[in-house]
């Protein structure tokens, strides 16, 4: 595929001017009457308009995703991801180890709470519940994610909850829900609070857990999607969990994470000591995102460069081509000033132009591509104006080389032979 673009790329690029070199009748050659220069010209600005609105749309992408991976960054997400160390339990034999190693952590001053669950948040939650409130049945259920957790999940994740109160020890059949499932079952914050939540998978008999409190809605998974209903279940088995949260409150790290490693060599001497920050899990959920603002940082980069060069090379041509009128313009006193402004006035007029076609190219596609969001910033004028104001500047920068040649030259060698 790579070698038939280049032979494509290079049969297409050549086509042009072997046609139109061939198309010269000779004896208007020598004569030097080129009737087709006027097509020739338009074809040259055309390209360059169309070079022009490849970088201004390229630009208005970069702008857009930056702004939206910014915004994604410093969203608050409902819960606290500053100073989280995550680890992960995989075996029976290490998850027996938890409760042991948690004793252990909780015993270093650096370590404000630690709380075990068989999910962490930003990963995908693959349990569900049907769940219905009295009166109601399976059929009329809500679908609710859930994570089972020790007492301390809320704490060391910095959940806020908005009614009722928090897990504790032994709470066998109580829940914590969000906002968005006491909304779906038709309760509001404070009435949801001990209401009874039932569930049926036949063929087990029907079991219910009581509300003892409400989240207020985070966004347990990635900002792609709407919170969905939600249900925190308490869980006493700590062979039911997989990944250990640890809310630490250090400045030093490098001295924390060494004693934490210390205990953990204790606690299970053959396991390698691994852990993960949960900011740096979050920010995983958008590594597309990442790639893609990468990747389009490369494309506009040759982009720039090409529309730099045809820019460029239409400058030279046209600064020849009027080099005698540009003798004329300073022996009648024309100053530098002005004649670059009169050349560089036409190139502008290109970028305005290619700026009209990409502004609503760009948002049409940036609109698309932000659809993938549930959370997103909204397209405003200014990124229009910013990147047609770096064309603007990239344009003049290029042809004012040419155009204060031009200008600066001696007259007396454009008119010698008039």
């Amino acid at each position: 595929m790579l070698t038939s673009l280049v032979l494509v790329t290079g049969l297409v690029a050549g086509s042009y001017p072997a046609f139109y070199l061939s198309a010269f009748e000779a004896i208007k050659v020598i004569k030097g009457n080129f009737t087709s220069q006027v097509s020739a010209a338009g074809i040259r600005r055309s390209l360059v308009v169309f070079q022009f609105v490849l970088s201004i749309v390229l630009i208005v992408g970069i702008i857009v995703i930056y702004s939206q991976l910014n915004y994604i960054k410093n969203k608050d997400l409902g819960f606290n991801t500053s100073q989280k160390l995550i680890f992960s339990f995989y075996t029976g034999d290490t998850q027996s180890k938890m409760p042991s190693f948690a004793g252990d952590l909780r015993q270093l001053a650096e370590v404000k709470t630690v709380s075990s669950a068989d999910n962490y948040l930003s990963q995908f939650v693959p349990r569900d519940h049907g769940v219905y409130p009295a009166g109601g049945n399976m059929t009329t259920a809500i679908d609710a994610q859930n994570i089972s957790s020790d007492e301390h999940f809320v704490q060391a994740n910095g959940i806020k909850i908005v009614s009722g109160r928090d897990l504790r020890l032994h709470d066998s059949t109580r829940v914590l829900i969000n906002e968005t499932l006491a909304k779906r079952l038709q309760f509001n914050a404070q009435t949801a609070v001990g209401q009874r939540l039932y569930t049926q998978y036949p063929p087990n008999p029907v079991t219910y857990v009581e509300v003892a409190g409400v989240m207020k809605d985070f966004n347990y998974n990635s900002l792609h999607g709407d919170v969905k209903p939600f249900m925190l279940v308490y869980d006493k088995n700590p062979v039911d969990f997989n990944y250990m949260v640890l809310s630490a409150n250090s400045k030093n790290y490098k001295d924390l994470l060494g004693k934490i490693e210390a205990l953990w060599h204790k606690d299970l001497p053959a396991v390698p000591f691994e852990y993960a920050f949960l900011d740096a899990e979050v920010q995983k959920q958008y590594e597309t995102e990442i790639t893609l603002s990468q990747i389009i940082n490369s494309f506009t980069l040759m982009a720039i460069l090409i529309s730099c060069l045809g820019l460029f090379g239409l400058a030279a041509f046209s600064a020849e081509q009027r080099n005698k009128e540009i003798g004329i313009r300073k022996v009648l006193g024309a100053s530098v000033t002005g004649i670059v402004g009169l050349l560089s006035k036409d190139f502008l007029k290109l970028v305005i132009i290619a700026m009209l076609i990409a502004t609503p190219i760009a948002w049409y596609g940036m609109s698309k591509w932000l659809q993938a969001f549930a959370y997103k910033i909204n397209i405003s004028w200014w990124m229009f104006a910013l990147a047609g104001l770096m064309a603007i500047i990239i344009a003049l920068f290029t042809v004012s080389f040419q155009a204060i040649k031009a200008a600066l030259a001696n007259p007396v060698k454009s008119l010698k032979t008039e």
